[in-house]
């Protein structure tokens, strides 16, 4: 029988938002390597890094436009989406260089296993894409979800999740040997917020859309999603345990991943604005390979 894993496993009693900067254009495409240190997209001017001991210095700038951002297998290169130019990307951090994979293609986000599978969502195509970085190969993995947006991987490796944008539900499909995808279905129905009436309604009409965007997992299968009500929180079986309340003021929320020395902040990209939570938990590196959940203490 699943047991219920309530936001107590998660939150530290005392623990808040803490910004971390706030001078951005538009940030997106947070993620991490195994070194501590914790990357993010500028998309009006460039890429950033964040060391372990919080020092934060440009990093391949300028190269606006990038909305989505992982690394791949062993963490030796990034690939990135650059939704403004349509073009997918290969950064190779030890020689700075950048290497156009795909072109007029129209990707949001993405995610890498460590076959060396990328899958990234086409959102106005209504597609997840398929690239293989062995062989070159490219093609439609799914198509209908009607706005699919963030993406990624339980630990394992096994089941890959994506969000979308425009309707309640995030969408599971089985990774399958050969990279192919099977058995979509609505894994995980998101909460959204009720549409303003001029009294208090008892039986409120919920909107359609939830806005679910960047998500990532923690180390013992939990899903994590951004949305227009805060950071969305699903066991591993998909059942909403909870929803985390973004920063006050902010305007809204782009994606969330964890980083750090050893993985216990959830960063959150919010427009303008980057903040961190410290966490119970921890997140997974899909760059190191499948790990088994819940992991051994």
């Amino acid at each position: 029988m699943a047991q219920d894993m309530p936001l107590s496993q998660i939150l530290i009693p005392g623990e808040r938002w803490e910004l971390v900067e706030c001078m951005f254009g538009f940030t997106d495409a947070p993620t991490a390597d195994d070194q501590g240190n914790f990357y993010v997209s500028d998309m009006k001017e460039g890429l950033y890094r964040i060391n372990s001991k919080g020092e934060m210095a440009p990093f391949l700038k300028p190269i606006p436009g990038i909305s989505g951002m992982k690394f791949g297998p062993k963490g030796k290169k990034l690939y990135a989406c650059r939704a403004k130019t349509r073009e997918l990307v290969e950064i190779d951090l030890q020689a700075s260089a950048i290497k156009v994979l795909a072109k007029e293609v129209r990707p949001n986000d993405l995610v890498v296993t460590h076959k060396g599978f990328l899958y990234f969502t086409e959102t106005p195509k209504k597609q997840v894409t398929f690239y293989n970085l062995n062989t070159g190969e490219m093609k439609a993995a799914d198509v209908g979800i009607t706005a699919p947006n963030g993406i990624c991987l339980s630990p394992d490796q096994g089941t890959l999740v994506v969000s979308d944008f425009k309707g309640p539900h995030c969408w599971a499909f089985r990774v399958e040997p050969d990279g192919s995808l099977k058995h979509k279905q609505p894994y995980m129905t998101m909460r959204s917020k009720g549409v303003p009436t001029a009294e208090r309604e008892l039986l409120p009409t919920f909107r359609s859309s939830c806005r679910g965007d960047g998500m990532i997992t923690d180390a013992f299968g939990r899903y994590y999603v951004a949305t227009e009500l805060g950071v969305q929180y699903f066991d591993p079986t998909g059942r909403i345990s909870g929803v985390i309340p973004g920063p006050l003021g902010i305007r809204g929320m782009t994606s969330v991943t964890f980083a750090g020395p050893d993985l216990e902040y959830l960063y959150a990209t919010c427009f303008t604005h980057l903040y961190r939570l410290k966490t119970k938990t921890r997140g997974v590196l899909y760059q190191n390979g499948p790990q088994a959940y819940p992991p051994k203490k």
